[in-house]
């Protein structure tokens, strides 16, 4: 396991004379307590403790008894449970979840205490050893209600409790903390990908075409081409329309071209051609200009919301956007009603609604709507000028200028001027605004418009939701600007959503008034929306007057039924009230048969009118485009329609053009080519392979990782956004690819897709074994620190070796290192290591390196007190781990990666000072036909300290090859290995077979022969 660099234990080393008098009280004590009593027998083992939401970690535990117990020390120190160890090991104090409650865990008085309970033990619960306290698994959820399940099978123990323990919460608030800035934008990211410019790049086309017949009439065709690209540098979006009846209209044609720069300051966005004008005069036609301003594209949220709520048809599904970022979408209910909670953002917001029906182009269309409130943070100034001509009879010119400044973040004020040269009564309009937020929950904004209009908007929010808008208009008399004559305009609504479980329901009131000079005209609604299970209803009522006049109310019924799980029945009826009659009637039958095909039954008939139909309408979405067809027949004509749409995408990558039923224009793509970075330099140089397996997330936009090929595409992303590219190596087949930049920051570019290079570099493997030497005999040692540094001695891991003394490192990058044993340690516990280091080095390959059997052998100089010849692991105290915490690891599996083709002429390790120079004795055969004699060259898949799992890679290997396979007992470790070979071609081949059945498999060098 890997510790942190800086982390060492500074306790000052005991002088010797107090070191022998220790060692020689803690002897007598031995002999005293071996003729007292007989010492308990127990088996010293690694389990892994595992805890939902958190992980896991390896830690030492005993088995005895068919009891299992956990040092208490170890386990508080995990889950950060404040503890004290006595020096003695005889005790545990501290407080247990909150400083009140304070416990002792007493192995001589053989009690525990918490808070004011007395709990008495007895031997079979506490253990103590010299490495630590130990209490059996079940005593912990007695006490504290740590309930720990342990398996024996799998040699893990599951933690359970109700308890919100130390570690949860801080991972709680750690996780809050994270979501919070992501809400604010303050995500940290290891590397960002900013914009890039380009004269002339990217591929997006749309594409529709929709034909209607009419018997005994005139047929229509209608095509539509949107073409999207980059065009010095900025977004271009052109969309031909064509008419078989009108042919190219001028007024049809939608063309626009959107420069952006989010780091700029004086002008961060240039928009040309035909512009979507914020005026306060009447224009319904469309505007072809230019606008600059500095605000920002990105999304900035502030405080509050606004409701925002229309009709469309039944089941349209409603997109909102606000400048140009999709914020949310909802489907309409029953009746076609529809809503939002819009959030404030700072600055200009431009609000637009994209409607999508089910049944071809025609039932798309944009609507873009102004938010009333402006809000800037205190400080800011932000400006907007646009210019153009009114592309109607009159060709008048256009121009407006504003700018608005934060003065406190809950009040901003602006102003500016417009100027359309057709508006008679003053073509030159100065105006003034403001946006005010007072006592929390209100909201107000209010317009002068000089010679046109005055407009003040008052907002209130309950917490509960409840919200309730006055809005007032008054405008000059005589004025031109806004192409109707009324004098004042009146409007009050109260809106609430209700949600009791399954059961969601909208009320909404509302009432207007307008004032004209000779009359007022006025109206009210009353609507109630709601979803419970598979119904949803809408139930509405209307009744509009004149003055004083008798009201005409009429209402609207509209039901939506789920019938099983592929059908719907929306029926729905219009009731004259006044008149106690039925308007109309409509009901609509849709069948699903599968998530392509769609068939609707649809019966309309309006009495009032005298109009009937029946429509029989079927749709079927292919993977590159959305088809459908539509027969009907009303007042006993025949009324027919066939249309398809779709896009196509180029420039992903690897020749591929992306062919989907939605839209592609005005959006941006990401392709990402992760590459194995052999040298790496961070660039994919030539030879280097493009792998697979690469899992990646992104808060936006859809991926496509099935295409055939390497590459891993994003689509419909929004362009000129920041999104936060996550990536996980975890499902990468060989662990020795990894990755250090995990979170990217990618800005994507418009109309195109946008090339991000994961390099994935092969790591090296170091791994060995410590022991420890007493007289003839030698055992494993753990924790102990290994360093290792690299050749220019910068520290490259900081290692701690395990209980019996193995240790490994995988994270080395290709070159030369040195591994030493810690000199701190060393000093502090007495030892000596042989050799003092060892050179090592990590070659490039496609499956990784690993330094095989690092090994060092500590000896001591000086008598070692009883105690410190298990390990090193009672030489700190519960404050004092070397790791900074219980050791945390992460699982591996028990198979080791494929390793490079070792240098004949380079030796894998190298004793910085020599040491015996005598033969190594031959490794021994435990299992298996393999054969150390017949060569020099070996195929090795696993080394263990345990023999079972080496079984258990010994069997799934041995039955993919006929070459002798076996299990070898080498530097105390297990070792499942194939051979051995004369030639080093035939390891290799054996080596390429195992791999290729997703066996990792290395190739190693005898050094007995």
């Amino acid at each position: 396991m890997t510790l942190p660099r800086n982390s060492t234990n500074t306790r000052p080393r005991p002088v010797l004379w107090k070191r022998a008098a220790v060692a020689l009280m803690l002897t007598f004590v031995t002999i005293f307590n071996a003729m007292a009593q007989e010492e308990p027998e127990y088996d010293e083992i690694g389990i892994f403790l595992m805890i939902q939401g958190i992980g896991g970690f390896e830690m030492d535990a005993i088995y005895m008894n068919d009891k299992l117990y956990l040092p208490v020390g170890g386990l508080f120190g995990f889950l950060k449970i404040n503890h004290e160890l006595s020096k003695n090991y005889d005790s545990v104090s501290g407080f247990f979840l909150n400083e009140q409650n304070r416990y002792l865990i007493s192995y001589t008085g053989q009690t525990a205490t918490v808070g004011n309970e007395k709990y008495p033990l007895d031997k079979t619960n506490l253990l103590r050893t010299a490495d630590g306290l130990y209490m059996r698994t079940d005593v912990f959820g007695k006490i504290f209600g740590l309930n720990l399940n342990f398996n024996f099978r799998s040699m893990s123990i599951e933690l359970k409790t109700h308890h919100e323990l130390p570690i949860i919460k801080e991972l709680r608030l750690a996780t809050m903390r994270k979501n919070v800035n992501r809400l604010k934008g303050e995500v940290t990211v290891d590397t960002t990908l900013k914009r890039q410019y380009h004269p002339a790049r990217g591929g997006m086309v749309d594409w529709s075409v929709i034909s209607s017949q009419i018997e005994g009439g005139r047929s229509d065709t209608r095509a539509s081409l949107g073409m999207g690209a980059e065009l010095l540098g900025g977004e271009t979006n052109i969309i031909l329309n064509y008419s078989s009846r009108a042919g190219f209209e001028e007024r049809q044609q939608q063309y626009r071209w959107r420069w952006a720069n989010n780091d700029a300051r004086a002008v961060r966005q240039i928009t040309a051609g035909k512009i979507q004008p914020r005026s306060i005069s009447s224009i319904y036609a469309p505007v072809i200009g230019v606008s600059a301003t500095n605000t920002p594209t990105t999304f900035r949220k502030s405080f509050g919301s606004y409701l925002l709520s229309d009709y469309t048809e039944p089941g349209w599904t409603v997109e909102l956007f606000i400048n140009n970022v999709i914020v949310d979408f909802t489907t309409a209910d029953a009746s076609g009603f529809f809503s939002f909670e819009v959030p404030l953002v700072y600055g200009i917001s431009e609000i637009t609604l994209k409607f999508y029906g089910p049944w071809g182009e025609e039932r798309i269309r944009e609507q873009t709507l102004n938010i009333p409130y402006n809000f800037l943070p205190k400080g800011t100034l932000e400006y907007n000028v646009s210019s153009g001509i009114v592309r109607d009879t009159t060709n008048a010119l256009y121009t407006r200028t504003e700018a608005g400044v934060g003065i406190h973040r809950n009040l901003t004020v602006g102003g500016g001027i417009e100027y359309l040269s057709s508006v008679r009564s003053g073509s030159s309009i100065p105006f003034l605004n403001t946006s005010l937020r007072f006592l929390k929950n209100f909201m107000f904004t209010g317009e002068y418009a000089h010679g046109v209009r005055t407009r003040g908007l008052l907002n209130y929010r309950l917490p509960s939701s409840l919200i309730m808008e006055l809005d007032y208009t008054r405008y000059a008399p005589g004025q031109q600007a806004i192409s109707f004559n009324y004098l004042e305009e009146r409007k009050a609504s109260l809106s609430m959503p209700v949600r009791l479980g399954t059961f969601r329901s909208f009320a909404k009131v509302g009432f207007r008034q307008n004032v004209l000079e000779h009359l007022t005209f006025s109206s009210a609604e009353a609507m109630l929306s709601s979803y419970f299970g598979n119904v949803s209803a809408n139930v509405s009522g209307f009744a509009t007057w004149i003055t004083k006049g008798s009201p005409y109310i009429y209402s609207n019924i509209s039901l939506g039924l789920r019938m099983g799980r592929n059908t719907n029945f929306r029926p729905q009826a219009q009731l004259d009230i006044t008149n106690k009659k039925l308007v109309s009637l409509k009901a609509e039958l849709e069948h699903t048969f599968s998530q392509k095909a769609h068939l609707s039954l649809i019966y309309e008939e309006n009495i009032r009118s005298v109009y009937r139909s029946v429509e029989l309408a079927f749709r079927y979405d292919l993977n590159f485009a959305q088809t459908s067809a539509s027969a009907r027949i009303a007042n006993k004509r025949l009324y027919t329609t066939e249309s398809a749409r779709g896009s196509f995408a180029f420039g992903s990558g690897n020749g591929a053009v992306l062919a989907d039923s939605r839209s592609k224009i005005g959006r941006a793509g990401i392709t990402i080519e992760p590459f194995l970075d052999m040298n790496h330099n961070e660039k994919r140089d030539a030879g280097e392979a493009v792998i697979e397996g690469l899992n990646v997330r992104i808060n936006g936009g859809r991926i496509l990782n099935d295409r055939g090929d390497t590459l891993i595409r994003i689509i419909e992303l929004e362009p000129f956004a920041s999104y936060l590219l996550e990536i996980d190596d975890n499902t990468l087949e060989n662990i020795a690819w990894q990755i250090e930049d995990k979170k990217i920051s990618v800005y994507a570019d418009p109309n195109q897709f946008k090339r991000v290079y994961i390099p994935v570099k092969v790591m090296g493997e170091v791994n060995g074994m410590i022991y420890l030497k007493d007289g003839a005999q030698e055992k494993g040692l753990g924790r102990i620190i290994i360093n290792v540094s690299d050749s220019a001695g910068r520290m490259a891991g900081r290692i701690l070796s395990e209980q019996d003394g193995f240790y490994t490192f995988l994270g080395l990058a290709p070159g030369r290192y040195t591994a030493t044993i810690d000199t701190i340690q060393l000093s502090r516990l007495g030892l000596i290591s042989n050799p003092p280091a060892i050179e090592f080095e990590i070659v490039p390959y496609k499956y990784g390196d690993i330094a095989d059997d690092i090994s060092f052998t500590l000896t001591s100089a000086l008598p070692i007190p009883t105690g410190e010849e298990t390990g090193a692991a009672e030489h700190y105290p519960a404050d004092e781990n070397p790791a900074g915490a219980p050791d945390v690891i992460a699982i591996q599996p028990d198979t080791i990666p494929p390793i490079s083709e070792p240098d004949e002429t380079s030796g894998k390790q190298k004793p910085v000072e020599p040491g015996e120079t005598a033969q190594k004795p031959q490794p021994e055969v435990i299992e298996g036909d393999i054969n150390p004699a017949a060569g020099i060259y070996y195929v090795q898949c696993g080394a263990f300290g345990n023999p079972g799992s080496a079984e258990k890679l010994k069997m799934k290997v041995c039955g993919h090859t006929e070459a002798p396979c076996g299990i070898i007992m080498e530097k105390g470790l297990y070792k499942v290995r194939l051979g051995y070979f004369s030639k080093r071609q035939d390891a290799l081949k054996e080596a390429g077979i195992l791999n290729s059945k997703g066996i990792a498999a290395q190739i190693g060098k005898s050094e007995t022969r």
